[in-house]
């Protein structure tokens, strides 16, 4: 019974997100950061990062506040596993939001993540 709730809720989150996410004029580019590892032979540190672009998802501008003479702008992301490859969201991850002919690379400030059994929902707070 449980697996079954599971999979109802993945599926109306994906179906909400994807329409919700159709009906804006804007899109994200979510890049997962990679597990950084040293090389020993070339004496380098690499990390490998896997970049999802054009994404659609419903955004919800929270508030925007002036701090240090600039203007501060908090928005949630509703974010479904599938469009960032089944990854978990975590907070090293960069998400760069596209509206308005400007882009704004955000900071990941939390991340609630909806699941039973399985992660069926990311809800994102970001500032830029």
């Amino acid at each position: 019974m449980a697996g079954q709730l599971d999979s109802l809720f993945k599926s109306v989150a994906k179906s909400v997100v994807a329409t919700l996410g159709d009906s804006f004029d804007h899109t994200i580019t979510y890049t997962k950061k990679g597990i950084s590892s040293y090389n020993v032979d070339k004496g380098e540190q690499v990390s490998v990062s896997t970049t999802y672009s054009n994404i659609k998802v419903p955004i919800s501008f929270v508030r925007a506040e002036e701090e240090t003479g600039q203007e501060m702008r908090q928005a949630k992301l509703y974010i479904t596993p599938d469009l960032i490859g089944g990854n978990q969201a975590d907070m090293d991850d960069e998400i760069t939001l596209s509206f308005g002919g400007s882009n704004r690379v955000t900071q990941i400030v939390d991340i609630d993540t909806k699941k039973g059994g399985q992660t069926y929902l990311f809800i994102i707070l970001v500032r830029f």
